[in-house]
């Protein structure tokens, strides 16, 4: 019965990885940055698509057209944990071989912001030194591994009330 959310985990992961990539390629993390700070949000869309496609399955095909809340939620936890980790593992290699410039060319595209916006030196320096921590590796990779859970556990509590249909009204069994 597993296989269900290992199925879509590993789909939400590869879309993941592939949506981040190509936002690589078209230079959103590099020469167009300004496109990619706000692209880089529409990500949440696929575990949204994929969990609710995961759940809808599992509640359909083993639970007989009725899923309670918490299986929902441990599907989508499920779905979320094995995409995450394949997340984790992209990341890695991302950061150290597809663009291990990032933190560089991130922390220079916010500092034209600031100057563009007539900052002084001392309010730069201050907000670099915070970018570089935001944007250092660990953090990156914390973000994208953490957030990926954090935000698919909210995700799967709210598909899980929309697609429940319990015959016996029970929220959590």
């Amino acid at each position: 019965m597993i296989k269900t959310e290992i199925k879509y985990g590993i789909i939400t992961g590869l879309i993941i990885c592939l949506w981040q990539l190509s936002e690589f390629l078209l230079g959103f993390h590099t020469n167009k940055m300004n496109i990619g700070e706000y692209t880089t949000y529409f990500v949440v869309v696929i575990p949204i698509i994929t969990i609710y496609m995961g759940i809808k399955e599992k509640r359909d095909k083993f639970y007989g057209g009725h899923i309670s809340i918490s299986r929902g939620i441990r599907t989508g936890l499920m779905i979320s944990l094995v995409a995450t980790l394949i997340v984790a593992v992209y990341l890695v290699f991302y950061f150290n071989s597809i663009n291990p410039d990032f933190l560089d060319i991130s922390i220079a595209y916010q500092k034209g912001k600031l100057l563009s916006r007539g900052k002084t030196g001392e309010q730069i320096s201050l907000e670099m030194n915070r970018l570089r921590f935001i944007f250092s590796f660990v953090n990156q990779f914390l973000y994208g591994t953490l957030g990926l859970l954090t935000s698919g556990f909210i995700i799967s509590f709210a598909l899980s009330l929309f697609l429940k249909k319990n015959p016996d009204r029970s929220l959590l069994i």
